[in-house]
């Protein structure tokens, strides 16, 4: 009933404001967002042709009756369900009259229905202690201006544009006519911040931890975020980290970031200014990042691996694209050809024992890459509720590089594809990515990876008052002939299992790993925090002796626990989780309770990386 009245009052709203739509996410939209005309072309007669004859053939047997089922069967009962082209289509090739922002509070209103307002004192405190976006960052983000043509792009982009902003938590944008002007329309983007300012607190290299995060500082969009670092009993000294930066800055899509840290286990600074491909219209990107660790622990080039003793380092990276889009560019999944450069230079201090693998020397690299992509929307996926934009599409890279290093020179080749889509019709997504390279070095091969992932989504079920959503994820990992000191490793921050944390004592050359999650979304929503229960069972092959891959004892990690996030809020996810482990290092606990903040997971996009970046885990 309480629903019914939400849909009620926002029908008695349409039809006050007819151009303005109430837009209500259904529980799973993939295929009806994906292939809209793909399912009409079976209603007309050549289609009931087709059918009647996958339906005698899949009488044959069990499979192809499952086949038939599937792919046929469920896409025409599907197909009366599809909706028509959203309203706002009627409005693409007019000229754009005014763009309307609209900022709706982090607290107590709705995207989806912004007469939706709580009378409660305490939501009212919460929306007016902070700074509203100012409408200049929204309208330096839209891909459109007045003065313009509204192409049939520019409100899918501009909403994930801003959606993409860590400190937006949904948007939705309303086309509507000028009165007495049919070549004209107004543009109302509404716009939901997140509540920017978060306190976090924890541990870092076993030293309480007490930072503060804002997000959108003065409501322009830069973030800071300052850590500060107490003694403790075997680390007398205080230590602190500053960050600061901005997204979407110059009104670009250029991002950059200055992180400077003085701590008991890092001491670096660096700066990163970048602009990516986040269009298929955009021609040109590029990026420069310097760092200066005098104390670290990593490189980002191995993020993998660490090193005793810690690392000091100079890190120079410098890479430029150009984008060629091929075809129109008002189609909903678009195609890019790339091309690519990066130089990266890399120089090493004061090592006790040099290891020829660590990146170091002058690389030069370049590729070509093919990109098709599209988005649609979706939730309850990543989130807890809000707007999530899927991508789905293919990307084919390949790359060639030259290093000129100390231990002497060397090519480098590698290869990419991946593809991603929607499953027919509703049966889930599915994503799939191969990646192989390796350097060359007096015409012999050697630090090389081959690396096969395949994941997938399934649809959400409903189940009483919650609803329910299954992630299965295979991973393949082939290391062949590595240097010495290379390694693989099972832990959970190298793609490995749950909560494992061995890497020092358990490592390999080969590795496949499994891994299932079963989500739970609630309804409860105490004062805007949603609850998601998860269980899991992850099962992993590691190499660590010359013996086949599956002639190794398996590990495995099983067991679940409660995730906890406000969307409304900067906050990460708070996660509580047990962790079963029957095989772990001698004289180890065989299980893992640990409450921790996690970021939000990201899709894997169709857009090329600069080449030369790492893949091996």
């Amino acid at each position: 009933m309480f629903w019914l009245c939400i849909v009620f009052s926002g029908c008695i709203t349409l039809k006050a404001q007819t151009t303005d739509t109430l837009t209500f996410l259904k529980n799973d939209t993939i295929i009806r967002l994906i292939t809209p005309g793909s399912l009409s072309k079976i209603n007309n007669n050549d289609g009931k042709k087709l059918e009647e004859i996958l339906k005698q053939y899949s009488e044959k047997n069990f499979f192809s009756r499952k086949l038939h089922e599937w792919l046929v069967k469920s896409s025409l009962e599907s197909a009366e369900e599809v909706k028509p082209a959203p309203d706002y289509l009627k409005f693409y090739g007019k000229k754009i009259n005014y763009i309307d922002i609209r900022s709706i509070p982090p607290f107590g209103t709705s995207i989806n229905d912004t007469s939706e307002i709580s009378d409660s004192w305490l939501v009212k405190l919460g929306n007016n202690l902070r700074f509203e976006t100012a409408p200049g960052i929204i309208l330096k983000t839209l891909t459109f201006q007045p003065g313009e043509t509204l192409e049939k792009t520019d409100i899918l982009d501009s909403e994930r544009l801003l959606r993409a902003l860590s400190f937006i938590n949904d948007a939705k944008i309303v086309v509507w006519n000028v009165p007495n002007h049919p070549d004209l329309v107004n543009v109302s983007v509404y716009v939901q911040d997140r509540y920017p300012l978060a306190i976090s607190l924890g541990l870092s290299n076993q030293q309480p931890s007490f930072t503060l995060i804002n997000k959108n500082l003065l409501g322009r969009g830069f973030y800071l975020s300052s850590t500060l670092l107490t003694p403790t009993t075997d680390i007398k000294d205080w230590g602190f980290r500053e960050r600061f930066g901005a997204e979407n800055f110059p009104g670009q899509y250029v991002n950059f970031d200055i992180d400077y840290a003085r701590t008991s286990d890092l001491k670096m600074v660096s700066a990163n200014i970048e602009k990516n491909f986040v269009l298929p219209e955009i021609k040109y990107a590029g990026g420069i990042n310097i760092n200066r660790s005098y104390l670290n622990a990593g490189i980002i080039d191995y993020p993998s691996i660490e090193w005793e003793p810690p690392l000091d380092y100079r890190r120079q990276n410098f890479w430029a694209g150009r984008s060629f889009l091929l075809g129109a560019s008002d189609r909903p999944i678009r195609s890019n050809l790339y091309i690519m450069t990066r130089y990266l230079d890399v120089n090493f201090y004061d090592q006790i024992e040099p290891q020829e693998f660590l990146p170091e020397g002058k690389f030069f690299f370049g590729g070509f890459s093919f990109s098709r992509r599209g988005y649609y929307k979706n939730n309850l996926i990543y989130s807890f509720g809000r707007t999530e934009d899927v991508p789905y599409g293919s990307l084919t890279s390949l790359n060639y590089g030259y290093q000129k290093g100390n231990y002497g020179n060397r090519h480098y080749l590698e290869f990419h594809h991946s593809v991603g889509k929607a499953l027919i019709p509703s049966k889930g997504y599915l994503y799939f990515s191969g990646d192989i390279g390796t350097f060359f070095k007096r015409n012999r091969a050697e630090q090389g990876h081959l690396k096969v992932l395949t994941e997938y989504i399934s649809p959400l079920i409903n189940i009483g008052n919650g609803q329910f959503r299954n992630f299965l994820e295979i991973q393949y990992v082939n290391g062949f002939r590595r240097l010495p000191g290379e390694y693989l490793f099972i832990d959970e921050d190298e793609d490995g299992l749950h909560r494992f944390d061995y890497k020092n004592a358990i490592k390999g050359s080969e590795k496949i790993v499994f891994k299932t999650e079963q989500v739970f979304f609630t309804n409860v929503q105490p004062l805007g925090f949603k609850f998601a229960a998860f269980t899991f069972f992850d099962t992993a092959f590691l190499k660590e002796s010359e013996k086949n891959l599956f002639h190794h004892s398996p590990y495995f990690s099983f067991g679940g626990g409660l995730r906890i996030r406000n969307d409304n809020l900067v906050f990460n996810t708070l996660q509580i989780i047990l962790a079963i482990m029957p095989r772990v290092p001698s004289g180890q606990l065989p299980f893992s309770l640990r409450i921790s903040g996690e970021s939000t997971r990201d899709f894997n996009n169709f857009v090329p990386d600069q080449p030369g970046s790492p893949i091996y885990y």
